[in-house]
């Protein structure tokens, strides 16, 4: 399948036929996911998720999300989260591009808020995000279907999967077969595009 024909079957599917996936494309999906760029502060972990009871625990965590329980396999996309916004100096790459990014004043909150933990979750939180579509776009080389998953509590998602204090669950990539047949995607205007500047 071409690579432009993969990225124009992606469509997001929540609902699963019952067919178990191969552990050959298991492994495909992770091998892709870890061809993603990390940063240098943030390195990736990946959970695959095929207990009846884990994927079950899992799905109370979730906001309406509950159907991922019946998918085939959940990836959890998990980050290292060792590296502290807080306890760099001013001077540092990462307080400086961030500061240039979202302000001083939002910097500065995260930097001194007491839960650490959350801080340090939410600035890390975009990276994985890369690694989650490569493993989406590699099941749909497979014929397969997914969908991102991220809002559900953290806190229990990490619990439930028993990851050390340093690791954190980002998102959840719940895949399989389709069971459902998603809605074409509309052509999005030529008006998503602008060159050079917004006119």
């Amino acid at each position: 399948m071409e690579f432009l024909d993969v990225i124009k079957k992606r469509r997001s599917v929540r609902k699963f036929k019952d067919i178990e996936i191969s552990e050959e494309i298991i492994n495909n999906i992770l091998n892709s996911a870890k061809l993603a760029p990390e940063t240098d502060t943030c390195n990736y972990y990946f959970g695959v998720i095929k207990d009846e009871n884990v994927k079950n625990e899992i799905a109370k965590a979730t906001l309406w999300a509950e159907w991922v329980a019946k998918a085939p396999v959940i990836f959890a996309c998990c980050c290292d989260i060792s590296w502290d916004i807080g306890e760099q100096k001013e001077e540092d790459y990462g307080v400086i591009g961030n500061k240039l990014r979202y302000s001083d004043e939002i910097v500065n909150f995260l930097m001194k808020h007491e839960n650490r933990k959350a801080c340090k979750t939410l600035i890390q939180s975009t990276p994985v995000y890369i690694a989650a579509q490569h493993m989406i776009l590699t099941a749909v080389s497979h014929d397969l279907r997914g969908c991102f998953v991220d809002f559900m509590d953290i806190q229990k998602i990490n619990t439930i999967l028993e990851l050390p204090e340093h690791v954190t669950c980002q998102l959840l990539v719940p895949i399989g077969y389709a069971g459902e047949i998603p809605r074409e995607k509309s052509n999005r205007s030529d008006k998503v595009v602008f060159y050079d500047k917004w006119q």
